[in-house]
């Protein structure tokens, strides 16, 4: 090719790329001045009371109702708007019959209820793309087998299945026996030689707990124990409290329990036998004396031998033999009267009259014994508090 060539191609390249620039450049042009002039318009105006008033006066005038125009539906493509006849104006001159206003719409019907499972299982059903080529003999013959070997049972015979294995969990679950009754009961520990020690009955799948206090209330800590049969029965203690935690783990055993108080140095000992009819939840076990913090006692806290069953039972909750049944009011409290003397079981201290003996339990709880009084003053929560015994 002769330089005269190349020169004229280089030429035709050049004017083909300017041609091809001044087309981007136009496009860009007019899509720019579109765009600042949607920009530029002002917003529509908003529809004005006296607008709406001149736009009803106009259909007045040419024959339309301003309420009915409303209402009429767009006419079809192709035909002429249908007009409303109106009272007191005529009708404009045309080849179409007048009709009359379109009527309200009709109230939307309310929604169907919901498929039933059978219809539910009927359209799964249907959805399902029919098979192009149908299942041959032998292809049957390896599926109903596969469901016989997963699913031998029919749903009758699983429904009776699940029932029978419900109703045999429910009679492992039933004890062979009556369960044994709950109690919560207060024992005085008589360290004197050759006394018999109290016993302490468990049952298995029972909790049992022994608190110890002393002749204040206050808790004596435990500072060791040692058990006879240790896997006749489970003991956890938190290494430093009052209280032990036993647990029977064969429905019938027996054994002992030798503890350690702090400070004191005769052990107590307590017998353990499971299998009973009654099962202690709680014991209070009272040792005699004063324990490591004891409570500010007065110097009347010496109680004699024979008011020591009487308070424990009055402790409990249990009112002494032969005694009557008294009525406290003012404060909770609970009263009864054996022969001269009067004994009490509150949680408030008593200051008047004198009591004659006192028995305090871990959980506050005390008992009084005291001459007959148809007034007793106490302090609650910091506060004399009057109550009046009535019943005598």
């Amino acid at each position: 090719m002769s330089w005269v060539g190349k020169i004229v191609k280089l030429n035709k390249y050049k004017i083909l790329t300017t041609y091809r620039v001044l087309v981007i450049f136009s496009l860009f042009f007019f899509s720019m001045r579109a765009w600042t002039q949607d920009a530029a318009l002002p917003p529509p105006a908003e529809k004005s009371p006296a607008n709406a008033q001149q736009f009803e006066q106009w259909l007045r005038k040419n024959g339309f109702g301003a309420s009915e125009a409303e209402n009429v539906p767009p006419p079809p493509l192709g035909q002429a708007p249908i007009p409303i006849r109106t009272t007191g104006t005529p009708l404009a001159s045309t080849n179409t019959p007048a009709v009359d206003a379109v009527p309200a719409q009709t109230p939307l019907l309310p929604p169907a209820p919901p498929p039933t499972l059978e219809q539910s299982e009927e359209t799964m059903q249907n959805s399902v793309p029919p098979p192009t080529n149908p299942p041959t003999d032998d292809q049957q013959k390896a599926f109903d087998m596969l469901l016989k070997q997963n699913m031998p049972m029919s749903t009758d015979q699983v429904i009776q299945l699940r029932q029978q294995i419900d109703l045999s969990q429910r009679a492992a679950a039933v004890p062979p026996n009556v369960p044994p009754k709950p109690v919560s009961t207060t024992l005085m520990i008589n360290l004197a030689p050759g006394s018999t020690p109290p016993p302490i009955r468990l049952a298995q799948g029972y909790v049992t707990s022994l608190v110890f206090v002393d002749s204040t209330g206050a808790p004596w800590p435990i500072a060791a124990y040692e058990i006879g049969n240790p896997k006749a029965t489970n003991i956890q203690w938190d290494g430093k409290s009052n209280i032990l935690l036993l647990q029977a783990v064969s429905p019938y055993s027996d054994g002992n329990l030798v503890i350690r108080l702090a400070n004191l140095p005769t052990p107590l000992t307590l017998e353990l036998i499971s299998g009973q009819r009654v099962v202690d939840f709680r014991v209070d076990i009272h040792v005699a004396g004063m324990g490591p913090n004891p409570k500010e006692v007065s110097s009347k806290m010496g109680l004699p031998a024979s008011a020591n069953n009487l308070l424990l039972s009055v402790l409990d909750g249990v009112a002494p033999p032969g005694s009557k049944i008294l009525t406290v009011k003012g404060g909770d409290c609970q009263a009864w009267l054996v022969g001269d003397k009067m004994y009490l079981r509150t949680r408030f201290t008593i200051l008047s009259p004198g009591w004659l003996g006192k028995m305090s339990s871990s959980d506050g709880m005390q008992a009084y014994e005291m001459p007959r009084s148809a007034s007793v003053l106490i302090s609650r929560y910091g506060e004399p508090v009057e109550l009046k015994v009535e019943g005598f």
